[in-house]
């Protein structure tokens, strides 16, 4: 079954809430460069360090979406 990108924005715009982070300039390789150590995406590097610091599981199922799970790192 087909879902409409209208249904997935809904979705979305549901159950996620969307910031965005700005940063000095001179810290963006930095930043990606331990991003890509871990084999992550800078989105999942922020979830990971925002959730270790906050105690918060900001996982689906213990897998961000689209990332890998942790035994697969």
């Amino acid at each position: 079954m087909a879902t409409s990108q209208r249904a997935v924005n809904q979705y979305r715009q549901k159950n996620y809430y969307t910031f965005s982070v700005s940063v000095p300039a001179q810290y963006r390789d930095a930043i990606k460069a331990a991003a890509t150590q871990r084999g992550v995406s800078v989105s999942r590097l922020v979830c990971d360090l925002l959730g270790r610091e906050l105690g918060l599981d900001l996982a689906l199922d213990g897998v961000f979406p689209g990332g890998k799970k942790a035994e697969d790192r």
